[in-house]
């Protein structure tokens, strides 16, 4: 008798502690709906394909009346929760979104929301205030289900993320101050970047491999191009003599240039000077633009020299790195015969008389970056010593942007938000940005810099990176 008294009161106390719970975290309500679905028929029962729909309805519903853009559902966020959603612990959200992170590097800011109930009907309920709170930044969702107690609850994992973006350079021509999303076509390393449009030229860098794997710059229009797009094959309209040699038809357009490009600094480029203008910023012109002003820098009279030369068959690379103690400088390499021919357009007078051969005048030559029509070429190591060569596979590696760089059909652009607000009953949550780790850090270099592309300041090993930027010759 007194086993049977235990055993009630036992009972009777689990039923007692059990109804506690269920009152404390608001499941009676849940409870009912459930016993009402398990009533139901199998075909008019609540099913977790509806709970998804229903979830998405009701946050992009509480988007629209805010006039902010609605959320996508990114089902590769939603494969990837459906595989680990298992394994997470969702008692600290504040993991999860480190995990989320991890496993969705395209995600620069993530939030994330967990909720029980017997019912799938009320889950939907319990994300009622989450769904109601301004997060204008974010762009795409996901939601993963799991069964508790032995199928009696179930349980919801939510994620809300910001996707970012593919770098391109009309991404960044047409951006505010949002992020970009990136991969190094080196060593296929994903990171962010953010750019700022009023650096004119710039250079992007793996944090992982330390190698460059981009360069860009703005034309006239502010737009911003890949550097090899500068080169669009014009040429103007000239007649050469008879019977000229292919090295004298190189001095005949290397003079044509250079007597027809006076040489103009980069506007502010140097604080203290006559070209400086705290509102112009540099620059680069196509060859037509510099033709017809008749004046433009280091870049832009090679961008000019090249794109003639081209057209004409010459084998030819624009230059951009260092010369000697002066810093940032362009100039063009020609190939004629397996002989280099290192062409300054903004010295003094092309002498034919004395053909500037690159292994005799190149010494103070330095490359970063080489680039013609069709690709841009940097160095296979980010340690290597120059050692003249520029055109051999072994020193310098091609890489053609369009088509290596860039392509996410699943985003859609949303602009950046408020923060996420504190949380609510009944529900747990957590939000984080990038880590530190992940982000880019922008260097601005001095228009008065010694080196171009300059990365000294980056201790090996790194795990940020850095944008580097190209410095302005001195006059």
């Amino acid at each position: 008798m007194s086993s049977r008294i235990i055993t009630w009161s036992l009972a009777f106390a689990v039923l007692l502690a059990g109804g506690i719970a269920a009152m404390k975290e608001g499941w009676l309500n849940g409870w009912k709906m459930r016993l009402g679905e398990l009533m139901t028929s199998p075909g008019a029962q609540y099913s977790p394909a509806r709970f998804r729909i229903d979830l998405g309805d009701q946050f992009n519903y509480s988007r629209l009346a805010e006039k902010t853009p609605m959320l996508r559902v990114d089902p590769e966020m939603e494969a990837w929760l459906e595989r680990e959603f298992a394994k997470i612990d969702t008692s600290d959200l504040n993991k999860v979104t480190e995990l989320v992170q991890e496993g969705m590097p395209r995600y620069y800011r993530v939030s994330v929301c967990s909720a029980s109930s017997p019912s799938l009907r009320e889950l939907v309920q319990r994300f009622h205030e989450y769904s109601h709170r301004a997060q204008p930044e974010m762009t795409h969702m996901a939601v993963a289900l799991r069964p508790r107690a032995s199928g009696l609850m179930h349980e919801a994992l939510l994620v809300l993320g910001q996707r970012l973006r593919d770098f391109t350079p009309e991404a960044l021509s047409k951006s505010g101050d949002e992020p970009f999303f990136s991969t190094c076509v080196h060593c296929k390393q994903p990171h962010f970047m953010k750019l700022s449009r009023a650096q004119r030229s710039m250079a992007l860098e793996c944090p992982k491999c330390r190698r460059k794997y981009a360069v860009i710059a703005a034309d006239s229009g502010g737009n911003f191009r890949y550097v090899n797009e500068f080169l669009t094959g014009y040429a103007p309209s000239a007649v050469f003599a008879k019977n000229q040699s292919r090295v004298q038809q190189l001095f005949t357009i290397w003079a044509a240039v250079h007597a027809n490009c006076r040489y103009a600094n980069d506007p502010g480029a140097k604080a203290g000077t006559s070209f400086a203008k705290k509102e112009q910023t540099d620059c680069w012109q196509f060859a037509d633009e510099t033709q017809r002003l008749q004046h433009g820098d280091c870049e832009d009279s090679s961008i000019f020299l090249a794109d003639w030369l081209m057209s004409r068959g010459f084998q030819v690379r624009v230059a951009l790195g260092r010369y000697g103690d002066l810093g940032g400088h362009a100039w063009c390499v020609v190939k004629i015969d397996d002989k280099e021919y290192l062409i300054e357009s903004t010295e003094s007078r092309p002498d034919p008389t004395d053909p500037p051969l690159a292994s005799r005048v190149g010494s103070r030559y330095v490359p970063e970056v080489l680039f013609d029509r069709f690709a841009m070429y940097v160095p296979t190591s980010p340690n290597r010593a120059w050692k003249g060569d520029y055109w051999s596979a072994n020193t310098w590696t091609r890489i053609e942007p369009r088509t290596e760089l860039g392509g996410d059909p699943i985003l859609a652009r949303t602009p950046v938000g408020s923060p996420l607000k504190p949380g609510a009953k009944n529900l747990l949550e957590a939000a984080a940005t990038a880590d530190a780790s992940r982000l880019a850090r922008t260097t601005f270099a001095s228009p008065a810099s010694p080196t171009f592309l300059n990365l000294g300041d980056m201790p090996a090993g790194a795990k940020e990176w850095s944008k580097s930027l190209i410095p302005l010759r001195r006059p």
